[in-house]
C-alpha cells in the first residue's frame, strides 16, 4: 500500500469513528500537532485524543495532494457540542515513514 492508499483507509476510519483501525495506521511514536493547541505524543495519548473529541467533530475531506512521503488534506470540519455548533475550514498535514504515519499536524482556522 503507498502513503495515499493508507492516508485514505486512515482517513476514512478516522471518519466513520473506526478509531482502533485508525491507530493500526500509526506508528508507535506519532505525534499529532494540532497548532495553537495541543500536541499528542504516541498510539496511547493519540487514541485517548481522538476517542474523546471525534464523537462531537465532523469533517469532509475536499481534497488531498501527494508528494513523497507527506499528503496535505483539506476540507471542512464540524465542532458539535450541546449548546452550539462552529463551521471550520482545516488542513492536515500527514508525514509517512516505512508505510506508517508519524506526524499530524492540523490547521483549523
Amino acid at each position: 500500500m503507498n502513503n495515499e492508499e493508507i492516508f485514505m483507509k486512515a482517513n476514512k476510519a478516522l471518519a466513520e469513528g473506526n478509531y482502533e483501525e485508525f491507530i493500526e495506521y500509526c506508528a508507535e511514536d506519532i505525534k499529532w500537532i494540532n497548532v495553537g493547541g495541543n500536541i499528542f505524543n504516541g498510539k496511547t495519548e493519540i487514541l485517548t485524543y481522538i476517542s474523546s473529541s471525534y464523537d462531537e467533530i465532523s469533517f469532509t475531506t475536499e481534497d488531498h495532494i501527494t508528494e513523497k512521503d507527506i499528503v496535505i488534506e483539506f476540507g471542512q470540519i464540524v465542532f458539535d457540542n450541546i449548546d452550539n455548533q462552529k463551521e471550520s475550514s482545516y488542513c492536515d498535514i500527514w508525514k509517512f515513514e516505512n508505510g506508517l504515519i508519524i506526524q499530524i499536524k492540523s490547521f483549523v482556522i
